[in-house]
């Protein structure tokens, strides 16, 4: 048997660029990836170039929270250094501790937040990232890391080309 986040974000690449329906399919790949990353909350978005906030677009959460298109801005100030370093990188995916005590707490309450880009931008460009808030210590292992790139890839062709429909 396979990781389960590598198949469920692999399963959701494929339902993103063969469905009809966007939002849908994104939104199913999401939930299975919420699933396989034991996670409270998981969304896309755009990171800003600056690493100064992220603009969700799209949420799934668990429970019995709201799930669907977002418009909610989230602050990173209190952790955009260690953003920033990881855009300069090329790394996939990067975790940051999240403490009760932090003021991102209030934001993000969560243990861990683990942030995945969809491949290299233009420094000028916001980036597209998945977004999880986790309860524990999960480390993503960087094939998981590149099936989940590989999602936000699809989603962000599909966007753009529904946007211009």
């Amino acid at each position: 048997m396979g990781d389960p986040v590598s198949e469920a974000a692999i399963t959701g690449a494929a339902l993103v660029r063969h469905l009809d329906d966007v939002r849908f399919a994104t939104l199913r790949a999401l939930r299975q990836l919420l699933r396989a990353l034991d996670a409270e909350r998981i969304a896309i978005g755009l990171l800003s170039p600056d690493g100064e906030r992220i603009k969700e677009e799209l949420v799934w959460v668990s429970g019995f929270g709201r799930c669907g298109e977002s418009e909610r801005v989230v602050s990173c100030a209190s952790f955009s250094d260690e953003l920033r370093i990881w855009l300069a990188s090329r790394e996939d995916s990067v975790s940051i501790g999240i403490d009760a005590r932090s003021p991102a707490w209030h934001e993000l309450p969560c243990d861990q937040l683990l942030l995945v880009r969809g491949g290299p931008t233009e420094r000028a460009q916001p980036c597209p990232v998945l977004v999880a808030q986790l309860r524990g210590g999960t480390r993503l292992r960087e094939p998981a890391a590149q099936a989940i790139s590989i999602l936000l890839k699809e989603y962000v062709v599909r966007r753009a080309s529904a946007a211009q429909n």
